[in-house]
């Protein structure tokens, strides 16, 4: 590294820092918490449904694989020779992951609480 790409590198961190700090002396508290509400209510109106929108797709997937590992099983159980077992665990178990992720994220999300503030809500997960 030459001395001056050394020295656009300081600059750049330098106007980096600088920018920050003039960042956070003029917004108040106030926007912040007004953020973090805004932030909130799009949590509910766009997260909230699009997350639903997945758990259903995920439902379907796995419907389908299931069902498709279930008639490979009976495939191989009429030609073990021509239907290899691989194929029919994987279809299952990529079906049962499918069909798990939905509650698992669920756990995961009432586990981790609220995002925003980094609480656990416990009321939700019976806790204390």
């Amino acid at each position: 590294m030459n001395a001056t790409m050394k020295k656009e590198l300081i600059n750049d961190v330098l106007t980096g820092l600088v920018v920050a700090a003039t960042f956070a002396a003029v917004v108040p508290a106030d926007a912040l918490a007004q953020l973090n509400a805004s932030v909130g209510k799009a949590e509910e109106s766009i997260v909230k449904p699009f997350i639903t929108i997945v758990s259903y797709i995920s439902y379907g997937i796995g419907t389908v694989l299931t069902v498709a590992g279930i008639a490979q099983a009976k495939k191989h159980a009429d030609q073990p020779s021509s239907v290899p077992l691989g194929n029919v665990l994987g279809r299952l178990g990529a079906g049962a992951a499918f069909l798990a992720a939905p509650s698992l994220v669920g756990m995961i999300e009432a586990t981790g609480g609220n995002t925003l503030t980094g609480t656990a809500n416990f009321d939700e997960i019976g806790g204390f």
